[in-house]
């Protein structure tokens, strides 16, 4: 099992910001050693208006269970002849670029499998400063359940009808964050 390194000399934003990339990752499994990616987007946002944006599967090596397939809708066939994450990986990091990258749990989920890919493919290190819109979540007074990127979707009536796609995320914590400067209690 590889540790991730203590590389990151980045840090957390909470400031409101305008331009960023939101990512999101779908993977085979939760756990960030054992997974592979199978799908990757980015939507880059400029004086909060997305005006770009990256998407694609990727072919794992292993095999699409069919929980993961149930939850995200991705098998094993439409993965067949997509790229393998070491062709996709480096024109990813080229689309986010040294943008603060935006993301519900991404400092936690998303940026560590990211920076554990690099470090597998002799890439240079991720450390894109962050914002967590799951921890900025909290620190908004709103009346909700939980802070699930759906939950949130759902109380702000915000479109979300390709939940763990990752474009269809991306595109929806990208709306969910500009809703979300409203309520921050930092």
């Amino acid at each position: 099992m590889t540790e991730i390194k203590n590389t990151n000399t980045r840090k957390s934003i909470k400031a409101d910001i305008c331009d960023y990339t939101v990512i999101d990752l779908e993977t085979t499994d939760v756990n960030i050693y054992k997974c592979e990616i199978i799908e990757v987007s980015a939507v880059k946002v400029r004086n909060n208006k997305i005006v770009d944006q990256f998407s694609t599967l990727v072919k794992p090596e292993g095999i699409i269970s069919g929980l993961i397939t149930s939850i995200t809708g991705i098998t094993n066939d439409m993965v067949k002849n997509s790229p393998n994450i070491r062709e996709v990986l480096p024109d990813y990091l080229d689309f986010i670029g040294d943008d603060i990258i935006l993301g519900h749990n991404v400092a936690c989920f998303d940026r560590n499998i990211i920076k554990l890919h690099c470090e597998r493919l002799g890439l240079p290190p991720f450390m894109n400063d962050t914002l967590d819109t799951l921890r900025y979540s909290q620190k908004c007074d709103l009346d909700v359940p939980n802070r699930k990127l759906t939950t949130l979707t759902q109380y702000f009536g915000i479109s979300h009808e390709e939940a763990h796609r990752a474009l269809a995320d991306c595109i929806a914590n990208h709306e969910c964050y500009q809703q979300l400067k409203k309520y921050y209690k930092g």
